[in-house]
């Protein structure tokens, strides 16, 4: 059993790309899969579907051999659960602070608001500079400082997919090791990754298979 499976997978055009015409794409627990793409709409129209940010035109979006059902979004939190987006186009809610995003999708599945922030997103917080910031609400932080707080939602989640979207650009050069190495430490066996990057140290060292996306195709590259 695959834990994503999109079968005859279709997807509209967004900016530039092409969008994606009857696609196969399968994900097996411990996949690492980099992606390429003559298009960087067409990578990001693809990722947000994975993250089921955007549904299918047509075909059928299975999670661990269950069908998703697009018609509700509530029906779909389940699974958001279990996928990280790191992606320019997340965000946190505006009108809670920092620590209530951190803390909000615990939270709702624990039906509590009583909880604390655990050690691992103290850690994080720590490692970037946040610690002084958790009570601030989103728009008091500044972008990168934001941008590091949803990279610690994502990393934090009991996600067992994990999708990144351009990290050189997402963190800055700068902190691109900082990530690499906390995201060396975060993943664990069975987990799966996919991300879109032009950093060429950074695909060799977290991927293990590779897919291209051209002409609103997919197809595998051979390792």
């Amino acid at each position: 059993m695959y834990l994503i499976e999109l079968s005859n997978y279709t997807l509209g055009a967004e900016g530039s790309g092409n969008g994606l015409n009857n696609i196969y794409f399968a994900l097996s627990k411990g996949d690492a899969c980099s992606l390429q793409s003559d298009s960087i709409d067409d990578a990001h129209v693809f990722i947000k579907a994975l993250a089921t940010i955007v549904g299918s035109r047509t075909g059928t979006y299975r999670y661990a051999g269950a069908a998703l059902d697009f018609s509700d979004y509530r029906k779909l939190l389940p699974f958001k659960k279990k996928i990280g987006y790191i992606s320019q186009n997340s965000a946190m809610i505006s009108n809670r602070t920092i620590r209530e995003n951190l803390l909000l999708m615990r939270s709702y599945f624990n039906n509590s608001l009583a909880l604390t922030l655990d050690d691992n997103v103290t850690r994080l917080c720590n490692a970037f500079n946040l610690q002084d910031k958790l009570d601030d609400r989103p728009g008091d932080l500044q972008p990168v400082e934001l941008r590091m707080a949803i990279a610690i939602r994502e990393l934090t989640k009991s996600f067992d997919v994990l999708l990144l979207e351009r990290p050189e650009d997402y963190f800055g050069y700068n902190r691109l090791d900082l990530f690499s190495k906390i995201l060396e430490d975060t993943l664990e066996h069975g987990h799966a990754v996919v991300f879109f990057s032009n950093d060429q140290y950074f695909t060799k060292t977290f991927s293990n298979r590779k897919v291209l996306i051209a002409g609103s195709t997919l197809t595998k590259i051979p390792n």
